[in-house]
C-alpha cells in the first residue's frame, strides 16, 4: 500500500453484513482506481468482521481498523479521517453504494475548480426499488456560507456523496461525541463550513445511492434515547452557529423550529420537546414561530401540538407522500 493515494473512501461498519458486500464492490469497482478503502469496524457483533477480512485479503486497497468497543458512527468516521492517506476523503456508509463513475467524475470537477469540497447529488433508493433524487447542486453555491445557509433551510446535510480535501482535517480538532449516531453529519459539516470556510463546487450528477434501510437509525421509532441523541446534536449545532454566525440567526432558529415541528407531527408531544431545553421552549412559542418560519408553518405546528386528529392525519399524509416520492 503506497503512503499516499488520491482518494480515501471512509466506511464505518456496524451490523451491516447484509449490505457490506454491495457497498465495498461498488467502491472497488469504480472506474477510478487510485483509492484506499478505510473500513472502521465499530465492534460489530454480526459477521461484518469476516467479510472485511475477506475483502482485505483479496484487495490491498482495503484497510481494516477494528475498535475494541463500540463508540458510535461519529467516532468511527473520526477514526477514518484521522487515518486517511488520500489527497481527498469520501464518506460512504456501509449500507449505501456508489454509481460506477462517481469518484472519477467528482475528482475531475474538483481538479477543474480547485474546490475544497465537491458536492454531488444523492439518490434515495428504497427496498421496493423506488428512487428519489436529492438535487443538492440546485441549493448550494460556491462558498461555505451558501452551503451553511442551505443546510439550515432543509437541504440534506449528509457528508456522503462529496469529495472533501483531506487537508481540511489536518492540524484541526473537530468536536466529536462518543456514541453520537443522530445528526452526526450536521455536527461535523457545520464545523467544517464555519471554521475552515472551504471553497465549494457542485455537480449535476448522482454521486451516491442512499439506501433507505428500514432497520437504520433514521427509520426506527422515536424512543426517548433517540430523541435525546437527536436534540443533543441539533441544539449543539444551533448554539455553535448562534455564537459564531449571528448574521444567520433567523435561518438557524428556523432549522431547529422545523425539526421540532417534524417530531411533533410524528407524534412526539410538544411539551416533551419544550422540556428538553429552554431554547426549544422559546422557539415553539407561537409568536416566535410566526416571526421565524411564517404564519402558515407556525399554524401547522400549533395544530399538530394541540389537535390530535390533525396531527395523525398530517403524519399519515406525509408518509404517503414520501412513499410516492420514493423516500420510504
Amino acid at each position: 500500500m503506497p503512503e499516499r493515494v488520491t482518494i480515501s473512501v471512509l466506511v464505518p461498519v456496524y451490523n451491516v453484513e447484509r449490505y457490506l458486500g454491495r457497498c465495498l464492490d461498488s467502491i472497488l469497482n469504480q472506474s477510478f482506481a487510485d483509492i484506499e478503502v478505510v473500513c472502521v469496524n465499530d465492534c460489530s457483533p454480526d459477521g461484518s468482521a469476516a467479510i472485511l477480512a475477506g475483502y482485505a485479503a483479496r484487495d490491498s486497497r482495503v484497510r481494516v481498523i477494528s475498535k475494541d468497543k463500540n463508540e458510535g458512527l461519529m467516532m468511527a468516521r473520526r477514526t477514518g479521517y484521522l487515518n486517511a492517506r488520500g489527497e481527498y476523503v469520501f464518506f460512504c456508509d456501509s449500507d449505501d453504494y456508489l454509481p460506477e463513475n462517481a469518484l472519477r467524475l467528482l475528482l475531475t470537477a474538483a481538479r477543474r475548480s480547485d474546490a475544497d469540497i465537491t458536492v454531488g447529488d444523492l439518490e434515495m433508493v428504497t427496498s421496493r426499488g423506488l428512487h428519489a433524487r436529492r438535487r443538492r447542486h440546485m441549493a448550494i453555491g460556491l462558498d461555505a456560507d451558501s452551503y451553511l445557509k442551505a443546510i439550515l433551510n432543509w437541504t440534506t446535510c449528509s457528508l456522503c456523496g462529496s469529495l472533501i480535501r483531506r487537508s481540511l482535517f489536518d492540524g484541526h480538532t473537530y468536536e466529536t461525541f462518543m456514541n453520537q449516531s443522530h445528526s452526526e453529519d450536521r455536527i461535523l459539516l457545520t464545523q467544517l463550513l464555519v471554521e475552515r470556510q472551504p471553497s465549494l463546487c457542485t455537480v449535476d450528477f448522482i454521486s451516491y445511492y442512499y439506501y433507505v434501510n428500514d432497520e437504520s437509525l433514521s427509520h426506527v421509532s422515536v424512543t426517548d434515547k433517540a430523541l435525546a441523541s437527536q436534540f443533543k446534536a441539533l441544539l449543539w449545532c444551533h448554539d455553535y452557529v448562534d455564537k459564531r454566525r449571528p448574521d444567520m440567526r433567523k435561518h438557524n432558529d428556523g432549522y431547529l423550529t422545523r425539526y421540532m415541528g417534524y417530531y411533533i407531527e410524528r407524534g412526539t408531544p410538544a411539551d416533551k420537546i419544550k422540556a428538553i431545553d429552554a431554547v426549544n421552549a422559546r422557539l415553539l412559542s407561537y409568536p416566535v414561530m410566526r416571526d421565524t418560519i411564517g404564519r402558515g408553518a407556525a399554524n401547522h405546528i400549533w395544530l399538530c401540538s394541540n389537535i390530535k386528529p390533525y396531527q395523525i392525519a398530517c403524519k399519515a399524509a406525509r408518509k404517503a407522500i414520501r412513499k410516492l416520492q420514493g423516500k420510504e
